[in-house]
Formats: structure tokens, sequence, C-alpha cells
């Protein structure tokens, strides 16, 4: 169990640093299942998130006059190219699913035997496992809530008050505005964000 906690604990960290895209999204099967997953859709989403943030500082323009739609593919590609220097360990596959309010994402994910900075804990985090995580995500008027529903490791259900205990332990004194709790604002203007089946729709 204690091998569990630990890379929860680790997992938890990625998804604090890499505030969840969700939009605070992130985290196998093996290999991405798509063939669209490249540098290049990498390369279009961050188009779409840099024209976000220009639309942002546009004096002129009318909030939730213009809108984005993302893809699993362009998700699931960010998070192995463009984000793989922000994580401590190598995402060696992704799975993004979006749904109707619902975001998860199966990963498959190696530390190297350095990953924490603490001896013990590498040595037991160290290697490659897989992590599930399942979540509902809704945005609107500018503010947006995460509702973590599920949370796995190597296959084992951890449950949501061991998550919640461990982000207050380790998480929140280095990012104290993580509250899977608490509604946030939405970044950049973001006026609304609308999950469908394989599709996620930003309204700016």
């Amino acid at each position: 169990m204690k091998k569990v906690v630990l890379i929860v604990l680790t997992c938890l960290a990625v998804m604090a640093a890499g505030g969840v895209i969700a939009l605070r999204v992130i985290a196998a099967k093996g290999t991405s299942r798509s063939k669209n997953v490249s540098q290049k859709s990498a390369q279009a989403l961050q188009t779409k998130i840099d024209a976000i943030k220009k639309t942002a500082d546009a004096p002129g323009h009318k909030r939730g006059s213009s809108q984005a739609e993302l893809s699993e593919d362009e998700l699931e590609s960010y998070v192995l190219y463009s984000l793989k220097e922000d994580i401590p360990g190598q995402i060696d596959s992704i799975d993004v699913k979006l749904a109707p309010d619902i975001v998860s994402a199966a990963t498959q994910i190696t530390f190297t035997s350095n990953a924490t900075g603490n001896a013990l804990a590498d040595a037991l985090v160290g290697g490659t496992h897989n992590l599930f995580l399942k979540g509902k995500l809704v945005g609107h008027e500018g503010r947006g809530k995460f509702d973590l529903q599920e949370i796995q490791v190597d296959g084992i259900p951890v449950p949501n008050v061991l998550i919640q205990a461990l982000i207050k332990r380790y998480v929140k004194p280095k990012y104290p505005e993580v509250d899977l709790n608490e509604p946030f604002d939405l970044p950049w203007e973001i006026q609304e964000i609308k999950l469908e089946q394989g599709k996620a729709t930003v309204v700016y």
C-alpha cells in the first residue's frame, strides 16, 4: 500500500504542476490508440491556446463570441510532446476520453530512479506504472469545477479520502491554489468549457 500511496502522491504532483487541463487534465493501454497523436497535433493545440491567450488581451473582443474545439488526439499529443519536460516521469502512452461533462485519462508512466529526490521514495515509485484518472469537469460563466471521481494505480482503486489527505499534506504546501473541492477561475477569460463525446469546446 505504501508503494501505491507514493505513486499517487507523485502523480498528484504531476497533476498540480500541469494544472489539470482541463483544463486541469491530466493521466494504460499499451500505446496511444490513435494514429493522429503527433507533434503536429500538439502544435495545433498550442496554436489554439495561443489564440485564446491573445484574444484575452484584445480590448475589442466580446467575451463568449469565439470558440475553439479540442480533440482527444490533440490533448494526448500535447501531453506526450509539449508537457514532457514539465512531468517528472516519462509518459509512455496516454488515452484521453471525453464524454458529456466527463474527462478520463489512462496513462502508462515510467519514473526514473531519482524521480522524487528521496532515495526511499524513488526505490518504491521507480519503474513503470499504469495510472487512471476520471472526473467531472464543467465550466460556465468564467468558473470551472473539477470533481475527481476515480483514480487507480496499477489497477488498484485509491479512495478519495486518501487522495484528499495526500493533497493537503504534500501538494498544497507547494501548490496552495490546488483544491479539488472548490470552483476555480477559468484562465484567459474563457467563459465556458463544454465536454461532449470525443471533443471539448472552449468558449472565450
